[in-house]
């Protein structure tokens, strides 16, 4: 007489557990990679925002220490000592880079105040931040 011994799995059980291991890591995978493109896209849009602040946050605190004779406009704008210039997507304050993701960098000086503008480029969405402030100056 023979003992069957029934232990183990049948090609077809092996199948059907690979097949729904494999949905649930495509599951998990595309969560993640839903996860890093979100992460990566909301960093852009962040990097775009914290330039546009940070370049008028330098102008601020130039313009608020300058008075309003040391404030000029000629092929860039001289703030006291300071100098803005723009190239390209590029602005430089006294040679050094402020910001690169600039797309527009706007001022009208009358002489009681300063009205400027600051636009950034396209993010990898197409969405562009700006900023917008008329800063006064002290007489």
């Amino acid at each position: 007489m023979m003992i069957k011994n029934e232990k183990g799995l049948t090609l077809v059980e092996l199948l059907g557990v690979l097949a729904i291991l494999s949905i649930v890591i495509m599951l998990i995978s595309s969560a993640h990679l839903f996860g890093q493109k979100q992460y990566v896209n909301q960093t852009d849009e962040i990097n775009h925002k914290k330039d546009v602040q940070l370049l008028m946050s330098q102008v601020t605190k130039d313009v608020r220490t300058a008075a309003g004779e040391d404030v000029s406009v000629g092929e860039y704008l001289k703030i006291g000592p300071h100098q803005y210039n723009k190239d390209g997507t590029t602005i430089y304050r006294d040679s050094q880079i402020v910001s690169s993701k600039i797309a527009q960098f706007d001022y009208d000086i009358t002489n009681d105040y300063i009205d400027i503008k600051i636009l950034s480029k396209p993010d990898k969405q197409g969405e562009q931040h700006d900023l917008d402030t008329r800063l006064y100056f002290r007489k």
